[in-house]
């Protein structure tokens, strides 16, 4: 027995979003198109993290020569 599809695919142009110029948005854009290599969003994302202080326990394990 020979399963048919009652559903019908439509191919529809879907409105893009729309970001003011220069925003986070338009830099995800243009590192998805391949126009940058997202350095500036990394930066906004990530940047944060490189403020926090390194825990205690992580400073012991270099200074012990066990992170090899």
């Amino acid at each position: 027995m020979q399963h048919e599809s009652k559903l019908a695919y439509h191919c529809c142009a879907l409105p893009q979003p729309v970001y003011p110029l220069g925003s986070v948005g338009d830099q995800i854009i243009d590192f998805l198109d391949g126009k940058t290599h997202g350095e500036t969003v990394l930066h906004a994302l990530y940047d944060h993290v490189l403020d926090e202080p390194i825990p205690e326990r992580m400073r012991a394990l270099f200074r012990a020569g066990s992170a090899d």
